[in-house]
């Protein structure tokens, strides 16, 4: 059984995935949710995050229709992008050296990227250094910024900045990247 179980975590399959249940069958509201994985793969896992993150900061940014009445989810969206970039510099990272890194400071994880990558990042934008530098903790200080007098969201140039690393991924590592 072993011998499966470290072939298929080495192949990277999932062998079982386990979404939202409906517990109660009372819908939306009352469903109860979570992962069971049954694989050890940093890797698909860190991406799957920063994909989910990047959807999340995508619908809470764009995907609200402006409506009177209803609020405009700016701090979730500020958020879920700015820890979308984190996970996909780690992601970086992970493939490039095989160690996971710690820490939420966009400019420390860029500065750990290989030279190579840097300048691939740059290449596709040339402000992306003090867009991080910008946004450095915004992972940290927007899930605060009510003990804080005065707090700028730069949500916008983070979504655009996720969806780049997104797309940079997809495109240097075809072959690591999960169809997502």
């Amino acid at each position: 059984m072993d011998k499966d179980k470290n072939k298929s975590q080495e192949e990277g399959k999932v062998i079982a995935h386990f979404g939202t249940f409906d517990f109660t069958g009372k819908g939306p509201g009352t469903f109860c949710g979570g992962v069971i994985k049954l694989w050890a793969n940093p890797q698909e896992d860190l991406l799957d995050s920063a994909m989910s993150f990047l959807k999340a900061a995508d619908r809470c940014l764009n995907g609200c229709k402006v409506e009177e009445g209803i609020e405009m989810l700016t701090v979730p969206g500020a958020v879920c992008a700015s820890f979308s970039c984190e996970l996909f510099l780690k992601y970086i990272l992970l493939i490039e050296s095989g160690q996971e890194a710690r820490g939420h400071s966009l400019t420390d994880l860029f500065g750990k990227c290989s030279e190579s990558i840097q300048s691939a990042i740059v290449g596709r934008k040339a402000d992306i250094l003090e867009i991080f530098e910008r946004n450095n903790r915004q992972f940290i200080e927007a899930r605060y910024h009510h003990e804080k007098d005065i707090f700028s969201f730069r949500q916008q140039e983070l979504l655009q900045a996720a969806e780049l690393l997104s797309n940079y991924i997809k495109e240097k590592y075809k072959k690591e990247t999960p169809n997502k």
